[in-house]
């Protein structure tokens, strides 16, 4: 009797234990596992957000998407990494009754034809392409609006082909120059350094834990502020073949040489562009004093605008006030530019424009200096001089 006690609980043990064993497979398998997505949701489609259009620039098939009438002057908008047009839907019907907006899909993202070789996603021959596409959309210049590492980007243009942009309105990131000054004076977190390396090193690794959950990762990016269709739509158009690889590809291309390259701003061509740069309350990684700082002492003229509680995707999460930001900056009529705001009892000092002479810029000077020569409102020390005025946070 005792051994076929011990025989009978040692058989439900077993079945007990490959009943465990196979609950386990089936919760990984499903972890690792996403939904099959084969049609797109309808909202990519949605006729509120514009028209798709493809055009053959720089040797690739892009996409973009167009409204308002091609006859007014041309708004360009470039997404981050991992993103794609549609994030740009708000701005793309809010600003068509007065510029001729575009969002376009960089190469090797959303519906735009992979380029050939990994090269081409570093930010020189990007910057080649979207001017190409500037010029193969009939213009001679647009306003550029950017996000993430879509402003690395925009940053790039600004400097080497400022005959290419009006105004620009940059969020989130500044240029890759100012990002490795900030870096060698130790005023990178290491959080995300530690991000950069790793996704730049275990990029397989990378892909596989982005698709964790099925595609976890857009309900932490755009989730909390997206509704479920939008939220769909990144996941339909990121769960395409390859779509992650060649997203982390176009990363890698311009972070690898982050700590061993001298990068643009130290060889920028000189311009006087008026830019606005856009930072969220929750995307503060760096010190804004710092950072505004150093920015502004290589941009001229620029404004930067604090957007509350807003983080990575200012555009997305806010669009009402952002909408407003960018229209009082580009003289929208209807943008009540100059209404009194509510006064707080913590009045942020916020860097406006900054000044300077050309014959100035990037010049150390010291005390013996001749300026003869330079611009009236030089002082010697205009090169480091920048206004500040009372700004407080934007309300919608």
């Amino acid at each position: 009797m005792a051994n076929l006690l011990a025989g009978c609980l040692q058989r439900a043990a077993y079945v007990c234990g490959q009943y465990l064993r196979c609950l386990v497979k089936w919760l990984q398998l499903s972890f690792w596992t996403s939904t099959p997505r084969t049609h797109p949701p309808d909202t990519l489609n949605h006729p509120k957000w514009g028209r798709h259009r493809h055009i053959h620039v720089h040797k690739l098939n892009l996409h973009y998407v167009e409204n308002g009438s091609s006859s007014k002057p041309l708004m360009l908008f470039l997404h981050g990494v991992p993103d794609f047009w549609y994030t740009w839907r708000y701005q793309l019907h809010e600003f068509s009754k007065d510029y001729w907006t575009v969002a376009l899909d960089l190469p090797g993202f959303g519906r735009s034809e992979a380029p050939r070789y990994a090269t081409t996603y570093r930010l020189s021959n990007l910057a080649r392409a979207v001017c190409e596409l500037v010029e193969a959309l009939g213009k001679t210049d647009c306003i550029l609006v950017a996000n993430g590492c879509g402003a690395l980007l925009g940053w790039h243009i600004v400097n080497q082909y400022p005959e290419r942009v009006s105004k620009y309105v940059m969020m989130g990131l500044p240029s890759l120059g100012v990002l490795q000054e900030l870096q060698e004076r130790d005023l990178v977190p290491l959080s995300a350094l530690l991000k950069i390396g790793f996704l730049s090193v275990f990029h397989r690794l990378s892909i596989k834990l982005a698709r964790v959950g099925d595609y976890q990762i857009f309900n932490n990016l755009v989730g909390p502020f997206s509704k479920p269709q939008d939220l769909d739509a990144y996941k339909y158009t990121f769960s395409q073949p390859n779509a992650l690889a060649r997203a982390l590809n176009a990363f890698r291309q311009n972070w690898n040489d982050f700590f061993v390259e001298e990068l643009e701003f130290r060889v920028r061509k000189p311009a006087t562009i008026p830019g606005l740069f856009l930072v969220g309350e929750n995307n503060q990684w760096i010190s804004l004093d710092k950072l505004s700082t150093l920015i502004i002492s290589k941009y001229k003229p620029l404004e930067i605008r604090f957007v509350p509680r807003a983080g990575r995707y200012p555009h997305q999460e806010d669009p009402k006030t952002v909408n407003k930001i960018m229209k009082e900056f580009l003289g929208v009529k209807g943008s009540h530019v100059g209404v009194d705001r509510p006064q707080l009892d913590s009045v942020q000092n916020n860097v406006v424009i900054k000044e300077v002479c050309e014959t100035c810029y990037t010049i150390e000077h010291t005390a013996i200096d001749n300026h003869e020569e330079c611009a009236i409102n030089c002082d010697g020390q205009a090169h480091r001089h920048y206004l500040t005025k009372k700004r407080h946070p934007i309300f919608s």
